[in-house]
């Protein structure tokens, strides 16, 4: 890494001149529907009325406000727009800033049945302490919510691990509300949300008090909501060609009425997918190579999922309205074979280890909220979860001498293990405007979960069949959390605030079957969280902010039973992990609001990851989460999001950073090891447009990793080429869509491991190169969205799996 150019970049950002202007007038206001909800993203315009130049623009947040700023005295016209509604103009002779009343659309009177769907380019907003992604109607929306993120400004997504800003803790929302599943179990969900109902991905990275405290970033994937009486529906279709091929299908359903918004989702996936390992293993004894190990693995995982969600809205006047939501994942058969073929010094062994999974996740929630004429909001939320995981394993290792020809032993066991997970949580949020573009918010929250766990495993020796009892037994786990936030955010002039603070205790104890002494713990702590923005013109702004967070173990991370790959190499959970503390400072300055210079500062305490340990004495190699001692990162970010052409835009980011990891080295006496190096990494998507009606659009990225730190090991360069198309038909009824990932396999990656006396490394090849054609049929009123909603909960997220 040349450190002299990454000094010279820094430099000529801190060197950015800074120009300050006057005082300028405002316009603020809030667009809303005639049912009386608000309109997001509507088109706020102001015209000079002497020649009907444009002033100033703006979209309308989530809750419909806007405000227009930097405006001089004079005459204006204000135009309001949006899909489906008649334009509004309002004559403004402004000589002071102007607060208006809520200026109400109305609705177009075309036939209810009209369907014309008008692809459009994503577009990009930056706000205080956040970027939100704006996808309704453009060629991303043909796939899955997993698949859309790829392509969002702010997410690196490599092998399925989603990142922010070189944090991989992430914490996932569907219209504000959390979705508590991690690792498969997420993956199996978003993959089988159809992205068609998507309006805009939120990039939380300085998430506000109200969001609880885990987590290093927030993802908010936000849906369309119902503003047109009416029905609509869709019926789509995929076939992905990878190693295997892959089916998924589904429906989905909309219906608003005069009090009712109803919506109904359900998607099937069957999928087959190939991986391949190469391992390494040096044992030593000191310095010197006793032995070592070269193992060839292909793993096949089949999976038949069903995932189906909806969302039903009452209102009950125009102040009060009543929801209830449900989203379900089951996974009937998932199948994963193993072969792995070691060769040795002096013998080698061949291990075949099957697995099969049954998983059931349904989460249910019940809401109310009132607002009030002055924009107050008051809000309710209660949630269950119920998680059902049972796992069979079978697992035979074959060891033979160095010919191959004579078997020396024969091991073989199976082992039956069951999850079970009940979360409840009741929350209540309070939102207060404040006069002159304002609002203060206050919370509770208090949630239980009850996990219980049960392992049996036996081995079968010579036809006799033994019960292993150290990997047998119960782990129970109970936590109880209770939380509070006050935050106030506030914009005047050409500054904006954000600033809260939120409590939160937890009492945990976990109860292992054979430890006569159970693990109980409680800690209380405090998260500020502060953000303030400075607009010196329409060109420029500087900004800064501070959060702290927590990360908490997952539920599997703490379970201290084993999962095996073969007879010499395991996963094994940890009850002893300990929640990771994140402080992240960040200064940015932004350019013609397209340019954004980034320098931050993250310091991490007690965070884990899944380290590696090689048992030199009895040849094993164990994977276990562990608690790092510090972890320390600073980068300089360059991000670019702008449209070069009428049927062009792109998105561009580049990243320079530093990270500093501290971990023990469990097998050598827990001796303090530090790694370090710089990395950088470059992403660039482009969007484009094509024909006269914009009915053919298209996105290609390229994606380029230096090598970098991952715990104890470092990660090998790698590099993915993807594209997308989609074209629409017959105004819009039908929409098909062609997509290649990875095309080049440049993704594939090699971890290694090499200090004291561990010394090993594999290199992997995911099925990541594939080719996706689908095809979409709309009917009804297609100018509707979606009312989907996903609801929150916190703890579920960590129903982790380590698969």
């Amino acid at each position: 890494m040349n450190l002299q150019r990454i000094s010279i970049a820094i430099g000529a950002f801190l060197a950015f001149p800074f120009f300050i202007l006057s005082q300028d007038l405002s316009i603020t206001g809030k667009v809303m529907s005639e049912s009386n909800e608000p309109i997001s993203y509507a088109n706020v315009i102001v015209l000079k009325a002497q020649d009907s130049t444009v002033a100033s623009g703006v979209i309308s947040d989530e809750q419909g406000f806007f405000s227009l700023s930097t405006l001089e005295k004079d005459s204006y016209i204000m135009k309001v727009s949006f899909l489906g509604f008649e334009d509004y103009f309002k004559d403004i002779n402004l000589t002071e800033n102007l607060e208006l009343n809520s200026i109400t659309l109305l609705e177009k009177k075309e036939a209810l049945d009209e369907i014309r769907i008008t692809a459009t380019k994503p577009t990009l907003k930056r706000e205080n302490d956040r970027l939100v992604f704006n996808v309704e109607n453009t060629s991303l929306t043909e796939g899955s919510v997993w698949n859309i993120l790829k392509s969002t400004p702010g997410i690196l997504m490599i092998n399925d691990e989603v990142s922010v800003r070189n944090a991989s803790n992430i914490i996932y929302l569907i219209n504000d509300k959390r979705v508590y599943l991690s690792g498969n179990e997420l993956q199996q969900l978003l993959s089988g949300t159809t992205a068609s109902t998507v309006q805009a991905i939120e990039v939380i990275t300085n998430p506000p008090a109200k969001y609880d405290a885990e987590g290093g970033a927030v993802i908010n994937i936000k849906m369309s909501k119902n503003l047109i009486s009416g029905y609509n529906g869709s019926l789509y279709g995929n076939f992905t060609q990878g190693y295997y091929p892959r089916y998924s299908a589904g429906t989905n359903h909309f219906f608003k009425g005069k009090k009712t918004s109803f919506y109904i989702g359900y998607n099937y996936n069957d999928e087959e997918l190939n991986r391949i390992n190469d391992e390494r293993i040096n044992f030593k004894d000191g310095n010197q190579v006793i032995g070592s190990w070269q193992t060839d693995i292909e793993r096949n995982t089949s999976v038949r999922s069903h995932t189906a969600n909806m969302n039903f809205d009452y209102d009950i006047d125009d102040k009060n309205t009543f929801s209830i939501s449900a989203n379900g994942l089951l996974t009937p058969f998932w199948r994963r074979d193993t072969e792995a073929i070691t060769e040795a010094i002096d013998s080698s062994f061949t291990s075949l280890n099957i697995t099969d999974d049954d998983i059931l996740n349904i989460g249910a929630n019940a809401d109310y909220m009132y607002r009030s004429e002055n924009g107050s909001k008051l809000s309710f939320n209660v949630h269950h979860t119920n998680y059902e995981y049972d796992r069979f394993q079978d697992v035979a290792t074959i060891y033979k001498d160095t010919s191959n020809l004579i078997t020396l032993n024969e091991n073989f066991f199976n082992t039956i293990s069951e999850q079970d997970i009940k979360i409840y949580s009741g929350q209540m949020d309070l939102s207060l405007p404040l006069k002159n573009e304002g609002s203060i918010e206050f919370g509770l929250k208090g949630s239980r979960i009850d996990s219980q766990s049960d392992i049996q495993q036996v081995i079968i020796n010579n036809g006799t069949i033994v019960s292993d009892a150290e990997n047998s037994g119960t782990f129970d786990y109970e936590e109880n959390n209770y939380a509070a936030y006050l935050s106030l955010s506030k914009e005047w002039s050409d500054w904006s605030l954000s600033a809260g603070i939120r409590t939160e205790y937890t009492d945990a104890i976990g109860t292992l079957s054979n430890d006569p002494d159970p693990n109980a713990f409680d800690y209380f702590e405090i998260f500020p969280t502060s953000s303030i923005t400075h607009r010196f013109n329409d060109s420029h702004s500087l900004g800064l902010s501070y959060s702290r967070r927590i990360e908490r173990p997952t539920y599997s991370n703490l379970n201290p039973f084993k999962f095996f790959f073969n007879d010499n190499a395991f996963v094994s959970g940890n009850p002893n992990l300990l929640p990771a503390l994140t402080e992240l400072t960040t200064l940015s300055y932004t350019v013609n609001n397209a340019y954004t210079f980034e320098l931050y500062y993250r310091n991490a305490k007690s965070t884990f990851s899944e380290l590696s340990f090689q048992d030199n004495e009895l040849n094993k190699i164990i994977y276990r989460p562990s608690n790092l001692n510090q972890v320390v990162d600073y980068g300089f970010d360059f991000i670019l999001y702008k449209p070069f052409t009428n049927n062009w835009t792109a998105y561009i980011v580049t990243s320079i950073f530093h990270d500093e990891i501290e971990f023990f080295a469990a097998q050598t006496d827990n001796s303090l090891q530090t790694n370090e190096r710089w990395s950088f990494y470059g992403n660039a998507i482009n969007y484009f447009t094509f024909l006269k009606d914009q009915s053919l659009t298209a996105n290609l990225s390229f994606l380029y990793i230096s090598p970098y730190l991952e715990g104890s090991a470092e990660v090998s360069e790698r590099t993915q080429i993807d594209i997308g198309l989609k074209k629409s038909f017959d105004q819009g009824k039908w929409i098909l869509s062609l997509s290649a990932n990875d095309i080049l396999q440049g993704s594939d990656f090699t971890v290694k491991n090499d200090y004291l006396d561990q010394d090993n490394q594999y290199y992997a090849r995911f099925d990541n190169r594939w080719v996706r054609l689908g095809l979409r049929y709309n009917f009804g009123n297609t100018r509707l969205s979606s009312n989907e909603g996903i609801k929150e909960l916190e703890e579920r997220d960590r129903l982790n799996k380590n698969n």
